[in-house]
């Protein structure tokens, strides 16, 4: 879904990805049910990664064995960044990839790594040591990805350090965000396939499903190791460029008759969602194109707690502004996670069968009487 002039079906990931997604959505449920966000430092209580019996438990200790298998060395697949540029916890951590095949896959592709991030975060969180270990190595990777191959910090972008950082820029929002803080690298959304060289003229653009998982199991990695401040830095700083390149923060929404904001995702940064046909942020392909498969209310709920039990004033300088050039807000954040949550659900209300399934891609179309803008009232 993520290559220009394809039409979208679903990337393939590696054999064990079809189990990790819906071990995923197992893995969801129990943490909505067993643990959240809470606490003046976003204090996580430890989930319970798989409820079961023991031939449950035994199933799943069977499958995360051959997901974990799937994991090797990064040797120049991906970006590599040196420790002085990464978190504290990620010094001396030896980055690590999960490979893909098969469809628009190939390579390392963000799908893949954000379910690895997914899966390893959760178990980190729970006590495994060794998915602490290879939670950080995995995340060591993303943020490489997010670097990429050159000098140019890319993020989700075209390939400029604007089309990443500035959110006037095509595409729009901020994929990523350089640190003002702590000398760290940029953190944020990923090119969505790697090595770069795999697509015709080059991989660009974030994909929006991949994002939220790997931000989740960065979340969770964070809670594991206690919230230190380098950490929550660079996961802040991923959360906000999230609704900013996917959801279109702070401007790409529609306006409800009651006032509300409704923020919708988009298949990746460049193409899909409310984007415009026309104009200077026209999508790059399938107008009006939405998954909800992408739909991922928990991610989304978890990234708003994070941001506000973390939130420091000086945080506000990694907010993009809006179309006026006018600071936004901490509080606009949170309003743009709750406006994709209620859009998600109505969305997928009136895109499901009779008998509960629900289409792989609809049409969200809600265009504005300027073909080229970016707001306006509507209903997705």
């Amino acid at each position: 879904p993520h290559a220009a002039g394809r039409s979208p079906p679903r990337a393939s990931s590696p054999t064990a990805a079809a189990m990790a997604r819906a071990t995923s959505t197992m893995l969801l449920a129990a943490v909505a049910a067993s643990s959240l966000l809470g606490g003046a430092c976003g204090g996580l209580a430890a989930p319970v990664p798989i409820v079961g019996g023991p031939k449950v438990q035994a199933a799943f200790q069977k499958w995360l064995g051959v997901w974990r298998s799937k994991y090797v060395a990064a040797n120049g697949t991906v970006p590599e960044l040196p420790d002085a540029s990464v978190p504290a916890a990620m010094r001396g951590k030896a980055p690590k990839v999960i490979l893909s095949g098969g469809g628009a896959a190939g390579g390392v592709v963000t799908e893949g790594m954000g379910y690895a991030l997914l899966v390893e975060g959760f178990q980190a969180s729970n006590g495994d040591a060794l998915a602490l270990d290879n939670g950080l190595s995995l995340a060591r990777s993303w943020l490489g990805m997010v670097k990429g191959p050159g000098q140019t910090l890319v993020g989700g972008g075209d390939g400029t350090l604007a089309s990443a950082t500035q959110v006037g820029t095509y595409p729009y929002g901020v994929s990523a965000i350089e640190s003002q803080q702590l000398g760290l690298a940029g953190s944020g959304v990923a090119t969505w396939k790697y090595p770069v060289s795999l697509c015709e003229g080059g991989c660009k653009g974030s994909a929006a499903d991949a994002d939220a998982d790997a931000i989740m199991g960065m979340i969770y990695l964070c809670a594991a190791l206690e919230y230190p401040a380098d950490f929550v830095d660079v996961v802040l700083r991923a959360v906000i460029t999230f609704a900013s390149s996917d959801l279109g923060f702070p401007d790409l929404y529609r306006v409800l008759p009651d006032g509300s904001k409704m923020f919708v995702p988009k298949g990746g940064s460049d193409w899909g969602g409310e984007l415009p046909t026309q104009g200077k942020y026209k999508s790059s392909q399938h107008s009006w194109c939405y998954s909800p498969g992408y739909f991922a209310p928990a991610q989304y709920r978890m990234m708003r707690a994070f941001a506000v039990n973390n939130w420091k004033p000086s945080f506000d300088a990694y907010l993009p502004p809006n179309a006026a050039g006018l600071q936004t807000t901490l509080d606009e954040l949170t309003q743009a996670f709750d406006g994709a949550v209620t859009a998600g659900y109505n969305i997928l209300y009136y895109s499901s069968c009779v008998s509960g399934a629900a289409s792989n891609w609809v049409g969200v179309k809600a265009e504005c009487a300027d073909k080229t803008a970016l707001s306006c009232e509507g209903v997705p």
